[in-house]
């Protein structure tokens, strides 16, 4: 027998090494369940995926043996091609985290739908229609999905919910514009004649409403400021009314007056309503940033222009007709180097005399 040393405690020891293995063995039991419950978690996604495209082979052998005969190889490959887009917009939202929350799903979907729309047009209905107005389909469907985000992602409440108005006014309105600018000929074809002139009234009025939807949510907050003085009375608002109200003068004079003048003469109209337009907003606005030390440093220059304006609404309204449009451009030319020339003539002239002072004085 091995004699035993009072100064050993096997006893301890080995008591130690066994619950220090316990210990292992429990942390590796939880460990094994953490990894299986992980596994069982994404198992899920990985079979739907596989199914899904187990779906899509059997869509496509379906397909190529009971209809493709009766379409071109173009359509065919249409066909499988979308039902692919199909099925990656069901993995969308398979694989999407579902603490990333619904909208990031509703994004990816969307975008996946608008091409396939686009791919099915573009294959079987685009040759009925003419290259402007497939790309005024093709840009209406991207814009319409970027509608539907704006709702999906801005806020409907508080000062995002301003924005969330202001968003889908502006993108509306270019909806609206890319429907209608290739299809307008289309319309005054077969639903109502419309000139020219009033085609662009149509436009026109459709901005003004733009304008009107954009700018409500925030009309109680306009504002100017100059030199940290800020106008938040009715000028901001008379300024912008009066815009409107420039674009709805031009809407009813296209509309209701233009084809019983010439081109050139509503060139000079537009020129005298956009004189008159910013007289008046000058005439607001002049002495309320004069009384804080700003506003233009020369009257010549303000007169000068307004001058300018005048001479070429008499110029178009009287005289152009005997020209051709070339030459209406060059006169057009002419008359803006001789203004500049004279502007910069003046500036030059006060330069001279500012450093013609004596500043040893």
């Amino acid at each position: 027998m091995k004699p035993i040393d009072d100064n050993e405690f096997p006893s301890e020891e080995t008591s130690e090494d066994v619950e220090e293995e316990d210990f292992d063995i429990d942390i590796e039991i939880k460990s094994r369940r953490k990894r299986k419950s992980l596994k069982r978690k994404t198992s899920g996604k990985e079979y739907g995926t596989l199914v899904s495209f187990i779906l899509w082979m059997a869509f496509t052998i379906v397909w190529l043996f009971f209809f493709a005969s009766a379409n071109g190889l173009v359509e065919n490959i249409t066909v499988i091609f979308v039902a692919l887009l199909a099925i990656g917009a069901v993995n969308t939202l398979i694989w999407i985290p579902a603490q990333e929350g619904r909208k990031p799903k509703a994004s990816a979907v969307s975008g996946i739908a608008w091409l396939a729309f686009l791919i099915i047009w573009i294959v079987f209905y685009a040759s009925g229609f003419g290259f402007y107005e497939n790309i005024g389909i093709g840009l209406a469907s991207l814009l319409l999905i970027g509608a539907l985000n704006v709702l999906l992602w801005v806020p409907s409440k508080g000062d995002s919910g301003g924005a969330r108005i202001s968003g889908i006014g502006g993108t509306g309105w270019l909806f609206f514009l890319a429907l209608w600018l290739p299809f307008a000929n289309d319309f005054s074809d077969t639903v109502y004649a419309i000139t020219f002139y009033q085609n662009v009234a149509i436009v026109l009025a459709s901005f003004l409403l733009m304008m009107i939807i954009v700018i409500s949510p925030w009309w109680g907050e306009m504002q100017i400021q100059v030199n940290r003085e800020v106008e938040i009375g009715r000028k901001p608002k008379i300024t912008v009314g009066l815009f409107w109200a420039w674009i709805a003068i031009l809407v009813i004079w296209l509309w209701q007056f233009a084809n019983s003048y010439t081109a050139n003469q509503n060139v000079a109209a537009v020129l005298l309503s956009l004189a008159i337009f910013c007289g008046l907003i000058l005439a607001m606005w002049l002495p309320w940033a004069r009384k804080r030390g700003e506003g233009p440093e020369s009257w010549f220059s303000i007169g000068l222009t307004f001058t300018w304006v005048i001479i070429l609404t008499i110029w178009f309204w009287v005289y152009a007709d005997s020209f051709d449009a070339y030459q209406n451009f060059a006169v057009f030319l002419i008359s803006l180097l001789l203004i500049a020339g004279v502007a910069a003539g003046a500036q030059w002239k006060k330069y001279r005399d500012f450093e013609a002072l004596d500043w040893k004085d």
